[in-house]
């Protein structure tokens, strides 16, 4: 076997050795993504479930602090009117219906009522707003694949050509090494047919 022959075999043989080698290293790093996101779609439910229970958890807290605060209210209102009571008896001839006892508490009660409806409404809106964030991260992660894949293709459309350049180099090359191989073949064959 010439050398030249035997060059481009171990040449060829180095060459599917570290194409397999290539192939192999991203298939293990195709698994090892793979693995990762099952593991983590295994997660899923633990977060899900630790969205409702702060969901939960928030709206108890809301019911709570509104009832709270109604009750301490009514208590407020309760001793108020105890304490008006007196005065209104005393007074009654002198202050018109509009400042009596029961509009002041009227007034109080729906205060308070607005107070409650508030805070119930704040507490549902930074909650509407938590989960529309979340709702926002789908098109974003689709968008980050997409992307993701137009890397991808753009790395493979690169290295495909760089292959074609590479071998219509080497092929420009070998007609190069040919043609002058012929040249010197000619000129050789003339140079002895003219000292003969």
């Amino acid at each position: 076997m010439s050398k030249k022959t035997e060059t481009n075999q171990n040449y060829s043989n180095n060459n599917n050795d570290f194409q397999e080698s290539v192939n192999q290293s991203f298939d293990e790093t195709k698994d090892n993504i793979k693995k990762s996101i099952d593991e983590s779609r295994k997660q899923i439910p633990r977060i899900n479930d630790s969205v409702n229970s702060y969901q939960e958890q928030s709206l108890q807290t809301a019911k709570e602090i509104s009832e709270q605060y109604l009750d301490s209210q009514k208590e407020v209102v309760n001793s108020l009117q105890s304490a008006w009571r007196p005065y209104n008896e005393i007074y009654t001839g002198l202050v018109t219906n509009y400042y009596s006892p029961n509009a002041a508490v009227n007034a109080y009660t729906r205060f308070v009522s607005n107070v409650a409806d508030n805070t119930v409404s704040a507490i549902r809106l930074s909650n509407n707003v938590i989960f529309s964030t979340l709702d926002a991260w789908k098109p974003l992660l689709q968008q980050a694949k997409d992307v993701s894949r137009h890397i991808s293709n753009t790395g493979v459309n690169t290295a495909r050509v760089f292959e074609q350049n590479s071998r219509q180099f080497a092929a420009e090359v070998q007609d190069v090494a040919a043609a002058s191989s012929n040249v010197n073949t000619s000129t050789n064959t003339t140079t002895k047919s003219t000292t003969h």
